[in-house]
């Protein structure tokens, strides 16, 4: 009986031990409802003295509202956004640098870039945009555009209604991987240096089409599987131009047979009117800057004058009003014991009368 007693004793005691192990486990196991809700935060940063904030990889659906209007460098990449309206950067006016690739966009409003006068660069890559956004070219300091890896079947439509020359200074484009058959007309642009035109299918691409791109030092054509004729005519023309082909050219093999029927490689690698013309707008830009250098300089030393001016007026006004100060004490010096003379042989007078 004993026995069976200190048996049930020892069941019911591991029983007991068993629960209390478990119901901590299980607890640390399920997550808390509060953790589930609070939101993930966006890290505030400081680059080259800058403010900034890392939204990278946090599965945002939009921007945030709640990060400092006076950022000036905003990662949002690796995020859900899909849509970009004109309320989105409507607080960060004061944007420089803006990254947004890897999301899912798919639709930026009329208006959503428009506000963004101080931005210099943006990357819209790796997303569903069919289209480059037109109000991107009218930036007044827009510097570089990284679009690649983008379906852009609207853009040449696009680019058919938009002013040209476009406002933005663009120095740098990344438009690889957009399924692009040629080189898309921006117009002229002065200030592009690179361009990156890698893995699109260039069926039609010709040398003419890089004619309004003056300043082109380097160019990236890897992998565009463009035709052998089209083929050596850029890279003709590239060499005359010295502009310098990144990661070299690719898919230039062509049996001589095939090469005879190619046009007149130096005729049909002539410039259009568009590279006299771009050049024009750049001398005058480079004119116009070096003008207002120089007027800047101009006004400048006119100021340093006037503040030594004013300095040098101040220094004689002290200088005057110390030797005043000190003709006045020599001269009430003076006065002062005739004064006392003079009183005293006044009163000698009346004694003596």
């Amino acid at each position: 009986m004993k026995d069976i007693l200190g048996a049930r004793r020892g069941l019911l005691l591991g029983w007991i031990l068993t629960l209390l192990f478990a119901v901590p486990a299980v607890r640390a196991l399920t997550p808390r409802t509060t953790d589930l809700d609070v939101p993930k935060r966006c890290n505030l940063e400081r680059v080259f003295k800058r403010i900034g904030y890392n939204c990278a990889k946090l599965d945002l659906k939009e921007i945030p509202q709640n990060l400092k209007s006076s950022m000036e460098i905003l990662d949002a990449s690796y995020n859900r956004i899909r849509d970009l309206n004109p309320g989105t950067f409507e607080r960060y006016t004061d944007l420089q640098y803006l990254y947004l690739a890897e999301n899912m966009i798919q639709t930026i409003e009329p208006g959503t870039f428009a506000i963004l006068t101080n931005l210099e660069a943006i990357d819209l890559s790796y997303n569903a945009l069919t289209t480059i956004p037109v109000e991107l070219f009218n930036l007044p300091l827009l510097r570089n555009l990284y679009i690649y890896s983008n379906n852009l079947y609207d853009l040449r439509t696009d680019l058919e209604s938009i002013e040209k020359p476009i406002r933005a200074p663009l120095q740098l484009l990344n438009i690889a991987d957009c399924r692009l058959g040629s080189v898309p007309d921006f117009g002229i642009l002065p200030d592009l240096w690179h361009l990156n035109l890698s893995s699109n299918p260039l069926q039609h691409i010709q040398p003419q089409q890089f004619s309004p791109l003056c300043n082109l030092k380097t160019v990236d054509l890897n992998n565009t599987k463009m035709p052998p004729c089209a083929c050596q005519q850029m890279t003709f023309y590239m060499r005359r131009r010295s502009i310098a082909i990144k990661n070299g050219m690719t898919n230039c093999d062509s049996s001589a047979e095939e090469l005879i029927y190619c046009p007149d490689v130096v005729n049909s690698t002539r410039d259009a009117s568009d590279f006299d013309e771009c050049n024009v707008v750049r001398e005058t830009k480079v004119l116009n800057e070096k003008a207002t250098s120089s007027w800047m300089i101009v006004a400048l030393s006119i100021l340093a004058c006037l503040v030594a001016f004013v300095v040098l007026l101040y220094v004689c006004h002290r200088r005057n009003a110390k030797s005043t100060k000190d003709v006045q004490k020599i001269t009430l010096s003076d006065v002062k014991p005739s004064e006392e003379n003079g009183n005293r042989d006044t009163l000698l007078s009346y004694d003596k009368t």
